[in-house]
């Protein structure tokens, strides 16, 4: 191909799954220089779903075929959990959470060239917190003014069951630029996470919150501002609600009644602050499977899970669906087939996949130190 002129290399190149494109780097210095440039990556934008097994991790591409990842979890030990807290220019922050200990561990990986980078190891929270199946710490991942403004914020629930004044919530913020904490603050706003990561939109991070009533909590994360949004008043039940974006716009889907043998589900679109509209409503369950909705992907679609790991994305547009197959078929899966009803109605609730647009950036790049 030494005669061919660029622009149909780069038509061609742009067309091959990313593991191709990792081989075809060392063709030549050309090639490797056509496939690394940021913007033939950015033209290719194949948007991917990185699902979360402890072992190992699981990634849907964008032709709805599955892939095993060499991961960051490999040497880790066992009972380590994972939680997928926010992407970034193809970049996945990832946090390990040691459930014996308590310990956590926050890494920057990119599920295309399997690069990781520890940020930072923290131990158990200060103050002890009483149901340790819980996690303590509720994460979010987003930027100010500039994507070079990135910041990791850490929410520690202090919530003991009595007395109910005891209740509260502090924070503190690591800046990437510094690789280092603030000092830690109370939360002014009176709220209780779930073990949700936040959801990064237009400069705000949005985490799902319980007290007098339900809510989402919203963080300017340029001015590090905090506010209260209401959820729609039909959204009585905050563990069978699950934030995303779609469009540009804040979205929550959620059971239209909470049971385990609902299969009814609600889309629910914020065009404004505190402004609900009811965009979509389905159902959905295929033969004996029941679904729960896991991801809200980015162009109207939600990619659903099953008790028996069997996926399907939904599109909401035209209300058809795409079987992701392959997966069963997997060795080293968890089984999820011995659930009951509570940890459904959580695995509802825990949003254990990310959207992401495959990148050559390092993890390294996003950091300063």
């Amino acid at each position: 191909m030494a005669n061919v002129c660029d622009d149909v290399l780069h038509n061609i190149l742009a067309r091959l799954p990313g593991k191709t494109l990792l081989r075809f780097r060392c063709v030549s210095k050309h090639w490797n220089g056509l496939i690394s440039d940021p913007y033939f990556m950015k033209s290719r934008s194949r948007r991917m779903i990185l699902l979360k097994f402890t072992q190992p991790l699981v990634v849907i591409d964008d032709t709805e075929a599955v892939q095993l990842l060499h991961s960051p979890l490999e040497h880790e030990e066992e009972g380590t959990r994972v939680s997928m807290v926010g992407t970034l220019n193809g970049i996945v922050l990832l946090a390990l959470i040691y459930c014996k200990s308590l310990h956590y561990k926050l890494v920057l990986y990119n599920p295309l060239t399997c690069a990781s980078k520890i940020l930072v190891v923290m131990g158990p929270p200060s103050i002890p917190y009483p149901d340790r199946q819980n996690r303590p710490y509720v994460f979010g991942f987003g930027y100010g003014a500039t994507k070079d403004d990135l910041k990791i914020l850490r929410l520690e629930n202090v919530s003991y069951p009595q007395p109910v004044s005891s209740h509260y919530c502090k924070y503190d913020v690591f800046d990437l630029k510094t690789c280092s904490w603030s000092k830690r603050r109370d939360l002014a706003i009176k709220s209780d996470f779930h073990n949700v990561p936040g959801t990064f939109l237009n400069g705000f991070l949005y985490w799902l919150t319980f007290s007098s009533r339900f809510g989402i909590l919203a963080l300017n994360v340029k001015d590090m501002v905090f506010s209260n949004i209401k959820l729609p008043d039909e959204i009585a039940h905050v563990q069978a609600t699950l934030l995303g974006s779609i469009g540009g716009c804040l979205c929550v889907t959620n059971k239209a009644k909470v049971g385990y043998n609902n299969r009814s589900f609600n889309l629910w679109l914020m065009k404004e602050e505190g402004s609900w509209m009811k965009a979509h409503s389905f159902t959905f369950s295929l033969e004996t499977s029941y679904f729960f909705p896991t991801c809200i992907l980015g162009y109207g679609q939600i990619l659903l899970q099953s008790s028996s790991n069997q996926f399907v994305i939904y599109d909401t547009s035209d209300e058809s669906h795409k079987t992701i197959n392959g997966l069963p078929t997997l060795k080293g899966i968890e089984t999820l087939s011995d659930f009951d009803i509570t940890y459904m109605l959580y695995c509802f609730q825990d949003q254990c996949s990310i959207e992401y647009v495959e990148s050559l950036v390092s993890p390294s790049d996003l950091c300063f130190n």
